[in-house]
């Protein structure tokens, strides 16, 4: 009787196992998805990790595994392992119909395009024999925006340039921009008179016009770091003023574009708007330092599918160009003649702090420097 009883609760474990092996992973979903589209650096974010059991049969141990970059940091290191990635383990039991969701929360160390793109279900046979396993895709990304950084005094330099292109504007008018009413004068032409207005007020008065120009800036970022000693600081400033100006100026209604050499180079046009702002962010979170980047100052737009038209024609006439480089010092000439004599440029120097990063610039081209702690 007893041989019978233990060869018959081994055949009923024999089958258990076949039927857990083949039904543990029906009707079971994984959701993994970042809980915000964006952060800056510094910043925390938020994953949502969800598991639904949608059937009768119990999961006593269920493991939910999936890896991140490094500069992704779990505030909560249980169950992590950091090597080349980041490994997060979560250990679940679920009952039958049973759905747990869990929020776990980073913190973005550094800027960045983050993304997962799968995770991996294991479980156990009753007596931990058996090992089963099912791969799970997830579709989920976040933006790790550049840190913001005060650029105060880039912006003063920048007003004062753009005050020399004012005057300017008012040779341009918009037909289709109404700005207000004033009274006639003999070089005013005879459509832009109001005639319903000169009769109210028993003179001729004019409709006037805004311009047809906006205040453009266009940033151009060198990222180049190819050197024996690497200064990921600057770079990292570099990027963070670029950002910061970009924002702050489409804030006030400019237009701004960008260039940036990396390590897929692109161009920008200038333009207005939330929706430029969120390019601009997005294309200087995915920038890294190229082992071969484009020239700096650009020569071509070297956009990543391999395009190289001459960037010169795409140069807005009335934009400020801004220059941000840390490599200011040895492309100088490259500099000065990408700006030429008669063009008004900003030229932004980040350098370690202390260093003297003396350099002379001609008086077309105001010179910006600013002193980088390292981290």
């Amino acid at each position: 009787m007893i041989s019978l009883f233990f060869t018959g609760l081994l055949l009923l474990l024999i089958l258990w196992d076949l039927y857990y092996a083949s039904h543990w992973s029906r009707n079971l979903t994984v959701s993994l998805h970042f809980l915000q589209n964006f952060a800056y650096a510094g910043e925390q974010a938020q994953i949502a990790e969800q598991i639904e059991n949608r059937k009768r049969l119990l999961l006593p141990v269920l493991e939910a595994a999936f890896h991140l970059d490094r500069r992704l940091v779990f505030l909560n290191c249980e169950n992590t392992n950091v090597s080349d990635f980041v490994y997060k383990r979560d250990i679940f039991a679920l009952l039958g119909n049973q759905r747990v969701t869990r929020k776990l929360t980073l913190h973005c160390t550094k800027r960045g395009y983050y993304r997962i793109d799968g995770s991996q279900l294991t479980t156990y046979s009753m007596l931990h024999t058996k090992r089963y396993s099912a791969d799970c895709p997830a579709d989920t990304e976040l933006y790790v925006y550049a840190a913001r950084t005060d650029v105060s005094d880039i912006l003063v330099s920048c007003e004062r340039l753009m005050g020399s292109l004012q005057c300017a504007k008012r040779l341009f008018e918009d037909p289709f921009a109404f700005s207000s009413i004033r009274e006639y004068t003999p070089t005013d032409p005879m459509n832009t008179i109001n005639w319903k207005a000169s009769a109210r007020t028993g003179g001729l008065m004019v409709n006037t016009f805004e311009s047809t120009l906006t205040e453009k800036v266009m940033l151009y970022l060198d990222m180049e770091d190819c050197g024996i000693i690497k200064y990921e600081h600057l770079v990292e400033d570099s990027v963070s003023v670029a950002a910061s100006l970009a924002q702050k100026m489409l804030a006030r209604g400019m237009e701004v574009g960008v260039c940036v050499n990396a390590d897929c180079a692109a161009y920008i046009e200038p333009a207005g708007g939330r929706k430029q702002s969120e390019t601009i962010e997005r294309l200087l979170a995915k920038c890294r330092s190229a082992e071969r980047p484009a020239p700096f100052p650009p020569v071509t737009d070297g956009t990543c599918d391999g395009g190289s038209s001459p960037l010169s024609s795409h140069v807005p006439e009335d934009a400020v160009p801004i220059l941000i480089s840390k490599n200011a010092p040895q492309n100088l000439s490259a500099i000065e003649s990408f700006v030429g004599k008669e063009r008004e440029a900003i030229l932004v120097v980040p350098c370690a702090k202390g260093d003297a990063c003396g350099i002379k610039t001609p008086d077309n081209l105001h010179l910006i420097r600013r002193e980088v702690e390292s981290s």
